[in-house]
């Protein structure tokens, strides 16, 4: 194996350690002996990548942000982009809440991300920029979707927005105390229980 590939190799599971730690403790609670001690590896070879759990965090933390934004740049312009077909809003805004609960609760290093600026922005006493950008996109596909008539205007696009964003939130709480499916999962069929009413588009009769 060429060193180049070695090195690629131990980069991402230190990276993949680290992601673990960070995801089930937070900034505070991590230590990089306990990362350590996940990759069987000396600390000279985790320093030899990383210099601080600082450096660690700050990689996980960049690596999500940009993803992030990407998929809510993917829906918005599924959705509610200039060549965007009447009834994709509700598509898009779907494809959205269940991507984004599958990579939270299945993606660890996406996980440690999210848990690194939720965790900065409660230190810091404020709301996550992330959190205010989702509420953003989910509100426009929604409000794009009252303008073209595929979704039903009998709410605020703001109340219905905070709706599906407490959704994704709240899914690892109701699936700790029902034990019955995982929290992408719920977020999924939930939603196909929401659609309907938001939509008004009506069944075929016979």
């Amino acid at each position: 194996m060429k060193q180049q590939d070695r090195a690629r190799m131990t980069y991402d599971l230190v990276l993949g350690a680290a992601a673990a730690e960070f995801a089930l403790h937070g900034f505070a609670g991590t230590n990089l002996a306990d990362i350590t001690a996940r990759t069987g590896l000396t600390k000279g070879a985790l320093y030899g990548h990383f210099s601080s759990k600082a450096d660690l965090a700050g990689e996980l933390t960049r690596s999500f942000e940009s993803r992030w934004a990407d998929a809510l740049a993917t829906a918005a312009t599924r959705g509610a982009g200039a060549t965007a077909q009447r009834g994709t809003a509700l598509t898009a805004l779907r494809g959205l809440l269940v991507e984004l609960s599958r990579r939270v609760y299945e993606d660890l290093p996406f996980a440690a991300g999210l848990r690194l600026v939720m965790d900065a922005a409660r230190a810091e006493g404020t709301v996550p920029v992330q959190l205010g950008e989702l509420c953003g996109v989910v509100e426009l596909l929604i409000r794009r979707g009252q303008e073209e008539g595929s979704v039903s205007d009998a709410h605020p696009a703001g109340l219905l927005a905070q709706l599906a964003v407490a959704l994704l939130v709240g899914a690892p709480a109701v699936v700790r105390a029902t034990d019955t499916t995982g929290p992408a999962d719920l977020v999924r069929e939930v939603w196909d229980v929401l659609e309907p009413s938001l939509s008004t588009a009506r069944p075929a009769t016979a």
